[in-house]
């Protein structure tokens, strides 16, 4: 009979850890237990003892309840589409996908309560994605702007677009450079999610990385895992979702009538009206055929002489764009007492910043609440002590 924590789910002690980026050694080190300890923990060969286990929660950081709370059944294999996969750690990418499985919880249960927008992702050409052409995903995009009734005009905001239309987006620190942006299908609820990055990069680049993610969604919804995962099926959807970025932002024919001439001075001066970068411009009237190679190659040269591609013209006074809809639901329940702070605090299992992190919330939301106090500092200095 196994003694020590009756209930006790392994799973869930290896998705803490992995989140609080610790190897099993690392945990196993500020434990005071061994590391085939853990590993048997995980494993849910044995549990901890009570003494242990009080450890384990306050090494992590998280409320008791969160070990003892069911892993889900995901259904097949969920496919996460990741910006910058092959340079980004293992770890990074591991931590990342628990913290939207936990953000898919906190919806979940936020859905007894409140309604979500409908899902309209418009469902275009999703098992014709191996053979499409350029030509092809320029119409998608032409036919997703149409669907939404946007013109060909450029959008003002690209992160309300998305969840306005059924879209969960949230923002949250991945704690690395290398992890731009990642999005998926959640196949239980059939609702998309777009997690954007907070690590430093310009808003302009959060806002093409949005449309990079939402033609993931629409184009790549038929990838299966075995294919997702080998180079060359990668690199060809990456370079579609781009190409459909690209097209969404900045639709050809009104795009290509801006264009005076093809500087520098003329990109940036574009820069402020389509809310893209200047590289992704030069790029897109290559593309276009508004410039020839040699043409791009010394707008290139000129760029980098400049330093932008450091730091380009706006991108240090441009405000981000700030997901919205989950921290709503949250403020909407409380405006209309359909559930206290102390109730939700009470229900989610999660450590309440961790709480704040995947909602958007304001910091210190559950105030007094939040008896684990800053625990992404905790997670920065833990990073310092056992660097990847």
């Amino acid at each position: 009979m196994r003694s020590g924590s009756p209930g006790f789910v392994g799973q869930r002690l290896k998705e803490g850890r992995e989140v609080r980026q610790l190897t099993a050694g690392n945990l196993a080190d500020l434990s005071g237990v061994a590391a085939s300890t853990i590993s048997s923990y995980e494993k849910g060969h044995s549990t901890p003892s009570p003494a242990v286990f009080d450890k384990l929660c306050s090494v992590l950081k998280f409320k008791p309840a969160f070990f003892f709370r069911p892993v889900e059944d995901l259904g097949r294999e969920r496919i996460v589409f990741e910006r910058s996969r092959v340079a980004t750690t293992k770890m990074a990418r591991t931590r990342a996908r628990h913290r939207l499985t936990w953000l898919q919880e906190i919806l979940k249960y936020l859905g007894q309560f409140a309604r979500f927008p409908e899902v309209d992702v418009p469902e275009i050409a999703h098992s014709e994605w191996r053979s499409m052409s350029d030509e092809a995903i320029e119409d998608v995009a032409i036919q997703t702007r149409r669907a939404w009734k946007l013109g060909d005009g450029p959008i003002s905001n690209m992160t309300l677009l998305a969840e306005n239309h059924g879209v969960i987006a949230v923002k949250i620190r991945m704690h690395t450079p290398k992890l731009d942006a990642f999005a998926a299908w959640d196949e239980r609820s059939k609702r998309p999610y777009i997690v954007l990055g907070d690590d430093g990069q310009s808003a302009f680049r959060s806002r093409f990385n949005v449309g990079h993610e939402l033609g993931h969604l629409i184009l790549h919804r038929d990838v299966s895992a075995a294919e997702f995962n080998t180079k060359a099926i990668f690199n060809l959807i990456e370079a579609q979702a781009d190409r459909f970025a690209s097209a969404f932002l900045t639709p050809a024919p009104s795009f290509s009538s801006d264009f005076t001439r093809p500087t520098l001075e003329a990109f940036r001066i574009l820069k402020t009206k389509w809310g893209t970068s200047v590289k992704m411009m030069i790029h897109r009237a290559h593309d276009l055929e508004i410039i020839d190679k040699e043409e791009a190659r010394r707008l290139y040269i000129s760029y980098n002489r400049r330093g932008w591609n450091s730091l380009e013209p706006f991108d240090d006074v441009e405000p981000f764009e700030e997901p919205r809809l989950v921290r709503r639901v949250f403020e909407f329940l409380e405006a209309n007492d359909i559930i206290e702070r102390s109730q939700l605090a009470a229900a989610l299992p999660f450590n309440q910043e961790d709480v704040e992190r995947l909602a958007n919330l304001p910091e210190g939301y559950f105030g007094e609440l939040n008896e684990q106090s800053d625990v992404w500092q905790f997670i920065d200095d833990l990073t310092a002590e056992f660097p990847e």
